[in-house]
């Protein structure tokens, strides 16, 4: 569950970041401030982390793999999903409202 506030705020920083114009750096760190803060996880920062126990040998494959990479990644995933997707719809909506509407219905005619 604490994957998928990563993921929309990962998500989140890849949509802004073409319009950063120069602050690209700030609002990484920013971002990933916000994961810190809120103990949120992340399958890129938080496979470094595994990685390193099961080097040490505290962790064992099963549990990195079943209850760490695959939990986490599909919190990123669905988080990261759900927001790009409202995103896009909310971008593309007034283009779908004016398709659906009959050539008839329209003001201009």
């Amino acid at each position: 569950m604490r994957g998928i506030p990563a993921g929309v705020l990962i998500a989140a920083l890849v949509w802004m970041l073409p319009r950063a114009n120069g602050s690209e750096l700030a609002l990484i760190v920013l971002f990933t401030w916000l994961i810190a803060l809120g103990d949120f996880t992340h399958i890129i920062a938080g496979s470094v982390e595994m990685a390193f126990l099961m080097v040490q040998g505290e962790l064992g494959l099963f549990p990195a793999v079943f209850r760490f990479f695959l939990p986490v990644l599909l919190g990123n995933v669905i988080g990261g999903t759900a927001v790009f997707t409202l995103l896009t719809w909310a971008q593309i909506r007034p283009e779908v409202k004016e398709a659906e509407e009959p050539e008839g219905d329209s003001p201009n005619s």
